[in-house]
């Protein structure tokens, strides 16, 4: 019976002389980008509603957490003491052109 055992390979590159892996991305954002149209190019809460708009609180402190402990947070907040701010009727809808 013949058993082959397979021993790691080495590089024959040493690390330092890689470069660094571009990272994928489904959107070239050079192509892109100039089709974004201006109020939409930062896409934060707070330039969208300010710092008093319904959910700044909830933004202040939900806006740091990352990964599992999101759900969480949320909840906790959901039942918490928070009660939101003013609620505005305002419209932020906007109409794109069909140029593209």
């Amino acid at each position: 019976m013949n058993v082959e055992v397979k021993t790691p390979k080495s590089s024959s590159k040493s690390p330092s002389t890689r470069s660094p892996a571009a990272a994928f991305q489904r959107v070239k954002t050079e192509e892109w980008s100039q089709h974004v149209k201006e109020n939409l190019a930062d896409n934060s809460y707070v330039k969208q509603f300010g710092d008093d708009g319904y959910g700044a609180k909830a933004n202040k402190v939900l806006s740091s957490v990352r990964g599992k402990d999101f759900r969480h947070e949320k909840t906790k907040r959901k039942r918490g003491t928070y009660r939101g701010g003013s609620i505005s009727m305002e419209s932020n809808s906007f109409k794109y052109d069909d140029e593209i």
